[in-house]
């Protein structure tokens, strides 16, 4: 006799193929186990998965879809863990192309994280850094606030933006490297501008390589 060991936990087949039932020792006659059936087990396709219900003691052919991923046409991405679940008929195999609002706010987050990260490199002047990261122009402005209160030329000591110190750092060129940081961030905001107007009329044109080819450049 045949037997079918059942996974308690969905109802499947653990050995799809069937097993000898046990032999009763003192009978000699076949046995079936607790948590098995010897109710033959149908043939299933591909997608299919059979399921038995020992309340009604019988199989029940399901959709087997567990692992498949598929997206639908909000961009969001689906994997199907459980039978008798399948895809929706308006499924997509693969990714569908990201909405081209969506690139366009990609793009200017893209745009302006890059803006900020070369505005943070900052300006040299004679030979030292000074950055330009908000935080660091508000202490440089506190700097030459309390230079100017005191009449001071010269910081006693200065620790510029690599951690290097500086023994009478001359108070003009840390003005220098203040107006210098307010040019480039000017030319630096002046360029993110442009680009962004770049995505403004690809947005417009409907143009998706356009778009994506939009892009900030180091200069």
């Amino acid at each position: 006799m045949l037997i079918w060991d059942i996974n308690t936990s969905d109802g499947t087949a653990i050995n799809p193929a069937g097993r000898n039932a046990p032999i009763e020792p003192m009978r000699e006659t076949p046995r079936l186990p607790a948590g098995a059936t010897n109710v033959q087990r149908p043939e299933t396709g591909e997608h299919e998965e059979a399921v038995f219900h020992f309340d009604a003691n019988e199989w029940e052919v399901v959709a087997d879809y567990r692992g498949h991923i598929y997206w639908t046409a909000d961009c969001k991405k689906h994997e199907i863990k459980e039978l008798g679940t399948e895809p929706p008929d308006d499924a997509l195999d693969e990714a569908p192309p990201e909405p081209l609002a969506d690139v366009a706010a990609r793009k200017r987050r893209e745009i302006e994280s890059a803006r900020k990260s070369a505005e943070a490199q900052g300006v040299e002047v004679s030979g030292i850094r000074y950055a330009g990261d908000p935080g660091n122009r508000q202490a440089i402005r506190e700097a030459l606030e309390a230079a100017e209160d005191k009449g001071q030329e010269v910081f006693a000591r200065w620790k510029d933006s690599d951690n290097a110190w500086h023994i009478d750092h001359s108070v003009a060129d840390v003005w220098d490297a203040l107006r210098a940081i307010a040019a480039r961030r000017s030319e630096l905001i002046n360029q993110e501008g442009e680009l962004n107007a770049q995505i403004d009329a690809a947005l417009e044109a409907d143009d998706r390589a356009a778009l994506e080819s939009v892009a900030w450049t180091d200069g």
